[in-house]
Order: structure tokens, then sequence, then C-alpha cells
């Protein structure tokens, strides 16, 4: 199944010459004609990420029926939560002036406790990644961003840009080699000395990461063009990065260890008109800013949304040759399908499959390399109780098939390769800017490794076949 190169650079040329919408982060621009909708749609508890989804809204003076929100602190109609853009505003000199150009800046806080009823003795939940420390307090976000968005759906040349800054525990997971990390994969800026180990090295358990910074320009032709170049979160997968925009403090192992976290390169997008998007571009790498071996990987993707919005399908894919350990350049295809539906205005059901091949990537029984795959299915299912209290429940199979991405064993050295997790949890939101996310966690899988006849299973220091996780986390936005 694997994407040879001829047919990369076909399905790019296609992309390009064939009009499409902005993805993941690609939305039409606030109007006074979408304050409305934008209000309501802000009422809900939580919203699915997809495509079509807007980002999180901030007040500006020129809405309708929001021009207290700039002086006063988060009005509950206003669903901003831009204290940090109200206080510049009053107390910076250069802000004002910045505002007026329509650059702004924000962020958020999250904070969480995971508690481990096995108690590993390394005090780590592996393989649950980002809230992977057991029974200890972590802030996983301390999260800043200025940014200029574009006047998307607009009649005019426009431009904008983007700059993020991720200070916590979370930072692990999203740094890029040749920026947050050297060539070597040892920590650039931020400290190696700390309890974290990846491929010979440590690392802090804190630290800063810069997971985006583009600059953007969009063009009036057609129904809108959108060109992004620089270093921005993947348009691949259900889950996110960004803590706001996920209904669980847990990830899934898709997004842990079956997906990239960040490009860099170029995003070309456009829209054929306001149900149908298409999106293609090219980029680096998983996770790399720089490419020791200039390897370019293609970036491409579908989605649609029904008329009435209660439906949305997206499909996209990445192919190129990547970094690997038993092969420097090897071919790593991904395809990622997530399909999202709204039953009820209370009711919404997610499904999630994605399907990943890397060539060379492991040893078989025969000692030969061959490719790795992987695959998984997961569900989701959100039910909005009150304006302010929503509960979810996700379930997931991950298969690892031939132990590439969460052991990372040659195939001789382990068996099963099944991951399963099943979480139920709830949002809260007692003010429109805090957002109490707790939940429960079951891990269980059939893998085991076989080291000098020590039998390695997956959880509690590698002691277990199974977890039991009990946490949660706070998100204040300002």
């Amino acid at each position: 199944m694997r994407i040879k190169k001829i047919t990369q650079w076909i399905i790019t040329a296609l992309a390009i010459s064939v009009p499409a919408t902005g993805f993941s982060q690609q939305y039409e621009v606030e109007t006074a004609d979408s304050v409305s909708d934008l209000q309501t749609e802000a009422d809900r508890v939580y919203q699915p990420v997809s495509l079509s989804m807007p980002d999180t809204q901030s007040c500006d003076s020129t809405d309708p029926g929001t021009a207290n929100c700039v002086n006063e602190m988060c009005l509950p109609e206003c669903q901003c939560c831009n204290f940090l853009d109200q206080f510049l505003m009053s107390h910076s000199p250069v802000y004002p002036s910045m505002r007026s150009n329509r650059i702004q800046v924000g962020g958020w806080i999250d904070q969480g406790f995971t508690g481990n009823f096995q108690k590993p003795t390394n005090n780590f939940n592996l393989p649950v990644t980002f809230n992977d420390r057991s029974n200890e307090y972590q802030m996983n976000q301390l999260y800043l961003f200025m940014e200029r968005q574009v006047n998307y759906g607009g009649d005019e040349l426009d431009w904008g840009f983007r700059a993020d800054l991720l200070y916590g525990t979370d930072y692990f997971y999203t740094t890029a080699l040749g920026l947050e990390t050297e060539s070597d994969g040892s920590p650039h800026w931020n400290s190696g000395n700390g309890p974290r180990t990846s491929g010979g090295n440590t690392y802090a358990m804190y630290g800063l990461a810069m997971p985006q910074l583009y600059a953007e320009v969009y063009v009036p032709w057609l129904e809108g063009v959108s060109i992004k170049a620089g270093h921005f979160y993947t348009p691949i997968g259900y889950e996110k990065v960004t803590a706001p925009d996920n209904f669980f403090y847990s990830h899934s192992y898709t997004m842990q260890y079956g997906e990239p976290f960040t490009h860099t390169g170029i995003l070309t997008t456009f829209q054929v008109t306001e149900q149908l998007q298409l999106l293609a571009g090219v980029a680096r790498g998983w996770d790399a800013w720089e490419d020791p071996n200039d390897d370019a990987e293609l970036l491409a993707g579908i989605g649609w949304t029904s008329a009435c919005k209660d439906t949305s399908i997206n499909l996209t894919l990445t192919s190129g040759d990547q970094d690997n350990g038993a092969s420097n350049t090897a071919n790593r295809t991904l395809i990622s399908f997530v399909l999202s539906h709204e039953f009820t205005d209370k009711l919404t059901y997610v499904f999630q499959s994605d399907f990943g091949i890397q060539d060379n990537g492991t040893i078989n029984n025969q000692l030969q390399v061959v490719p790795a795959k992987w695959y998984s299915f997961n569900q989701y299912l959100y039910y909005d109780v009150t304006d302010t209290f929503a509960v979810g429940t996700r379930f997931e199979l991950f298969r690892d098939q031939n132990f590439s991405r969460v052991l990372q064993l040659p195939e001789p050295l382990a068996t099963g390769g099944n991951y399963y997790e099943l979480t139920l949890g709830a949002n809260w939101r007692p003010h429109p800017c805090v957002t109490v996310r707790p939940e429960l966690r079951f891990d269980w899988s059939n893998t085991q490794a076989n080291f000098f006849g020590n039998t390695i299973k997956p959880y509690r220091t590698f002691q277990s076949d199974y977890q039991v996780l009990l946490g949660g986390d706070v998100i204040i936005r300002f």
C-alpha cells in the first residue's frame, strides 16, 4: 500500500490545480452576519475538532452586541476569555496600535493530576503520554500565542501570521528535530537533566517548545486560497496537541504513536464550495524543523461538511521518505479518516481510523528488514447534559502490528501488538473561560517482549498487561 514517488507528485499536481479550502485551522473570518452563528456554536459545552470548526474566538469591538466585551472581563455572552488582550490594551503603550492592525495575543493554562492505582515505581503512566506522570501534579501547558488572523472569505488579498510558545510537561511531545532538539536528538535550549529518556538522551520534566511559527497569505481567487509557510500543527487525525481542542485530558494511542504532531513546510488550501475542502502541501517530515537528508513529504486531504452542518468527513494523507533507524531514507505513508455526526443537538458521534506503513521499519523473524505497519479504530460519543456539562466516552483499538511504534522492538523479541483503551470523561464549564475535565481510563494489551527469559509487559514499569488511571485537569483560557 506504499505510495510511490511518482504517485505523490501526481496527487500534488492535482490538488494544487483544483480549488480547495483551509484545513484544520482555516476558517471564515468573523463578520457582522456570522457573529450570531458563532455565539450559538460557543454555547455548546464541547464541539468535536474538525476541519470546519472555528478557532478559539476573541471579542472585537466591531462585532455587534459585543462592544462591552473589550472592556469587561469576559462577560458570559462574549465567550471570549481574552484577559491578556484586555490587560495589554489598558497597560501597554504599544499593544493598542498592534490591535488596530488585527494583531492580538492570548493563551491558556492547563494543569492536572493523574492517579495510577498500580503505583509504578518509576512514576510514569507509560505507554500513556502527555499526562504521563503517575500520582503527581503536572502543569501540562502554559500556552501563549500571538497572531494576525487572515480575513478568510474576504474579497481582498490579506496576510497573517502566528507564533505559539508552550511551556510545561507537554513540551516533550511537541519538539521538532533541529528546533527544540539537536540533530542527534539531544535538547537544544531545554535542560537535559530529568527523568525523561529517548534515544539515549535525557530530558527535563518541564521545558519550552515553539510548536507553531508561520506566515499566511489569503488570495481571493474562486472561493478563496490560503498559503501557509513555516512550522505548524499537523492537519492529520482527530485529537490535537492544544488542550482546549480536546474533550479528554489523556490522548489516544493513535494520536500519541501513530501520527505526527508538527510539520515544517508549505500548506496550500482552497475552497471548492461551502461544503467541500481540499488541501495539498509539502513538508520536511514528521516533527522536523530541519531534515538532515532533505527528504520531502506530501500532505494532502479532502474534507466535506453537510449542508446542515451535522456531518463532516475528513480524509488526510502524508507520504514521503522519513529518517528511520533501519534506513536513513525510507518511505512512510499514513492515511487518516475521521467521520463526525451530530445525531441531535446534544448527541455527537465521531469515528476515526488510521493506517500507517513504514518501509524498512523492522526486522522480522528471518532477520530481514521489512515494512512495519500500524492501524487503529477509535470511537467517540459525546452528550451535552446541560449548557455547561457534557459527558463522553472513547474506545480505541490500536494495532502496532510490527512493534515499531510503541515498544520499538524487532519482531523476534515481541508478541501481540494490540493496545486497547476505554475512557469515560466529562466536561464541566463553571465559567466561560474555565473547563474542568475529569476522566477514568482503562488500558490493556496483549503485547509482551522477552529478554533473556524476562517477560516485559507494557504497564506498571513493564510488569503488567493492564492499567487503570483516574485523573483530570483544569483549563483556564486568558
